[in-house]
């Protein structure tokens, strides 16, 4: 099911488009539904899916250490040494 909407484009920008309609036979709105689809996945491959549930709990939470962002590896894991030396251990290949 399509939705029908409009939208106002400045005078170059459609200029452009009308220009690339006549070029590839492709219609104004088949191009700009492309365009847009490109976009959106873009824009979500970037930053992730918007209704992630992640979102929801992201930022809530506060932390006295000051660059736990920067070194979550390192809180949850150990420093990058002591997990080679574990992994030696446990007989696994680098």
């Amino acid at each position: 099911m399509s939705i029908r909407t409009q939208i106002y484009l400045p005078e170059d920008l459609y200029r452009k488009l009308k220009l690339r309609t006549r070029a590839t036979g492709q219609s104004m709105a088949e191009q700009i539904r492309e365009s847009l689809e490109r976009y959106l996945d873009q824009q979500e491959a970037s930053h992730g899916d918007p209704c992630d549930p992640i979102w929801e709990v992201a930022g809530k939470a506060r932390s006295k250490a000051g660059n736990l962002a920067e070194q979550h590896d390192l809180y949850l894991y150990g420093p990058i040494k002591e997990r080679k030396e574990n992994r030696k251990r446990k007989g696994k290949k680098e």
